[in-house]
């Protein structure tokens, strides 16, 4: 009987497996973000339509503009508003954050493999 409990809790419990590409997305979110704006520049709103059509998850406004902040704080990205829109403003990508940005996607991917092939012994996990 206490197999039996322990089971159901285990399948009741919210596991690193029971959303993957959820928490995936969410710890990668700015590696995704940047990844996103080195191909255009985008509002905050676009962004996160963007990473629910390609992931089907839902990024809040609360998670994306504070990190969209520091990102520009430290010179990574700048902001651009048109005269129609002052509200909406549009980030971009500087010069040196290409730099820094094309490195950094670099060493992630490398690190991405690494950790699949690690995971990835045999051919039964694909």
């Amino acid at each position: 009987m206490k197999d039996a409990r322990e089971c159901q809790e285990l399948e009741n419990s919210k596991l690193i497996i029971d959303m993957p590409v959820e928490r995936i997305v969410k710890n990668h979110l700015d590696i995704i973000l940047l990844s996103k704006l080195i191909e255009k520049s985008m509002c905050g709103y676009d962004l996160i339509k963007e990473i629910y059509a390609q992931y089907n998850v839902l990024i809040s406004q609360g998670t994306v503009y504070p990190l969209l902040y520091s990102l520009k704080e430290v010179g990574i990205l700048q902001v651009e508003s048109t005269k129609d829109d002052m509200k909406t403003k549009r980030y971009s990508v500087t010069r040196q954050g290409r730099q820094i940005i094309e490195k950094k996607v670099d060493e992630f991917i490398k690190v991405e493999r690494s950790i699949l092939n690690s995971i990835k012994k045999d051919d039964n996990y694909v």
